[in-house]
């Protein structure tokens, strides 16, 4: 968290800003309570791409570019879409036992902290521009304004995480292995329409 209380020192030092941009920047924190390298963003005072790649020199933590990346359905499902919005993080892959997560500020001891404990897993920091976790967040995880439809999902996902026939399935989908395993999917299909049947009675209960 070192660089946080001096990131404007140190791109005052490297010529990156100026000492009225950073007197700037700091006062439009006080209003907003962004972070401060996003306030330096916004006010177009340094680009997001230069201050990342600058971030990583500083702390030694790769940089990474998410355009065009495939991120498989199995490391998404670890994290939230409102867990990623609040600390501007997306998964990107398994390697090891530990989770690698792109982020805006990977030096955020607390953020990495939720992360760790809301996966349960050791989380790798690397740094990747805002606007493009943004962009990736709303790519990966649609935003559905429908109430009664998040209703459904919410309850057909507590019944999915729950149930090791489900997770079996999406596995086998993730691998895209139907042939072989379409005797397997046929079995499953009366559990499963049981089991969806179960989540639809609940949605309907609670509507009641």
């Amino acid at each position: 968290m070192v660089h946080k209380l001096n990131l404007g020192d140190m791109l005052l030092a490297a010529n990156l800003i100026d000492e009225v941009q950073m007197q700037v920047a700091l006062a439009e924190q006080k209003q907003t309570g962004h972070r401060f390298g996003s306030t330096l963003v916004e006010l177009k005072f340094i680009d997001e791409n230069v201050l990342a790649a600058f971030l990583s020199r500083q702390i030694d933590i790769p940089c990474i570019s998410l355009l065009n990346i495939d991120i498989p359905k199995k490391v998404l499902r670890k994290v939230t879409r409102a867990l990623a919005k609040e600390c501007q993080a997306i998964p990107v892959r398994i390697e090891d036992g530990r989770l690698d997560v792109a982020m805006v500020d990977p030096t955020d001891v607390d953020l990495l902290a939720k992360l760790e404990d809301e996966t349960g897993m050791t989380v790798s920091p690397l740094i990747a521009p805002e606007s493009s976790i943004d962009m990736m967040i709303d790519k990966f995880y649609p935003e559905d304004t429908d109430a009664d439809s998040t209703l459904v999902q919410h309850a057909a996902s507590q019944a999915i995480t729950t149930d090791p026939i489900f997770m079996d399935l999406i596995e086998d989908l993730d691998r895209a292995d139907l042939d072989q395993r379409l005797m397997r999917i046929e079995q499953s299909l009366d559990r499963i329409w049981t089991l969806l049947e179960r989540v639809l009675r609940e949605v309907e209960v609670k509507h009641h």
